[in-house]
């Protein structure tokens, strides 16, 4: 197991070259530890803790953090949610538990009753398998996951409004990974082979569609993460964050800390940014800390990469 980041290893992250010339590294810092978290439309983060604590960051890249709300511990060792899931109208937040087993489960909560004083509680809990999610409207949430007994992945379509789950896609790759709805198009990783396929959202029905049966995108080193933005799609994994340009059909690669490490990654569009994650593992508690590398992308009228669509929705898993 590899220990915390040392300040002089973010110092030479800042200082290398960045994959393309026009990107621009501009500043890292590292979350509050044992977080998962999500961007509000403002561009700040919102993070929940395996303690249950709410925090909002005070300004966009800002180190500082504040205590916001509460939620009970979501599940018995007090680790971090797998997930933290902002709607697209911000008004409400998808919580997964982290469990591996039955006892598995989603919460959503009402984001202005979670970031308030007091210990909030769900409008719902749906039971589901729970390792990446992203919401196709304000009511329709699609999560990735895997059935414990017997092993299967699957993806299931959360209704939040009627607290229902059903499965659309299984088996959806050898292990679980990262899940993306734009428009109709529902983007799902393998984490096993690093596939990335994509799935027409009204297609989708109760008969379970297998994964392969997608049309294939790209490939990449484990797919846990998954994010677009305009024309650019985002896939991060083993090794390095592959963004890659669907019209002009070139893609960086972004590694920050080297190609031998794990990286989540996710488009901040309201402040033009391309964030990418790498977290480590305390190696006495096994608690994790993550540290944030934002990348500035150029106006879209300088960026060779393609036009970005500065209104184009973005979902994350770190």
């Amino acid at each position: 197991m590899r220990s915390l980041l040392t300040t002089a290893a973010i110092a030479a992250a800042l200082s290398a070259p960045t994959a393309h010339s026009q990107l621009t590294l501009t500043t890292s810092y590292t979350l509050p530890s044992n977080v998962a978290f999500d961007v509000q439309a403002d561009g700040r983060l919102l993070l929940i803790d395996g303690d249950g604590d709410v925090l909002q960051q005070d300004a966009v890249n800002s180190t500082g953090f504040t205590l916001a709300g509460s939620i009970a511990p979501l599940n018995p060792g007090n680790g971090a949610p797998s997930f933290v899931s902002i709607s697209p109208d911000g008004q409400s937040v998808a919580i997964g538990d982290n469990v591996f087993g039955p006892a598995n489960a989603v919460s959503i909560f009402d984001t202005a009753d979670l970031t308030s004083p007091g210990v909030s509680s769900p409008l719902s809990t749906i039971t589901t398998p729970n390792f990446a999610a992203s919401w196709s409207d304000n009511s329709t949430l699609f999560v990735t996951g895997a059935i414990s007994s017997p092993f299967t992945t699957v993806v299931n379509r959360l209704d939040a409004t009627n607290g229902t789950s059903e499965t659309v896609i299984s088996p959806a790759g050898g292990s679980s990974g990262g899940v993306n709805a734009n428009g109709n198009e529902l983007l799902i990783g393998a984490g096993d082979s690093g596939d990335v396929r994509s799935f027409d959202i009204a297609a989708l029905s109760t008969t379970a569609a297998d994964f392969s049966t997608g049309t294939f995108i790209a490939g990449s080193g484990s797919a846990g993460s998954i994010d677009t933005f305009g024309s650019l799609l985002l896939i991060a994994g083993s090794g390095g964050v592959q963004v890659i340009d669907r019209v002009a059909g070139t893609t960086l690669t972004l590694a920050p800390l080297g190609s031998s490490e794990f990286y989540g990654g996710f488009f901040n569009p309201s402040q033009n940014q391309i964030i990418v994650t790498n977290s480590v593992f305390d190696t006495n508690t096994f608690v994790p800390t993550t540290t944030i590398f934002a990348y500035t992308i150029p106006a879209p009228a300088t960026l060779a990469l393609a036009p970005l669509a500065l209104a184009a929705t973005r979902r994350r898993r770190a």
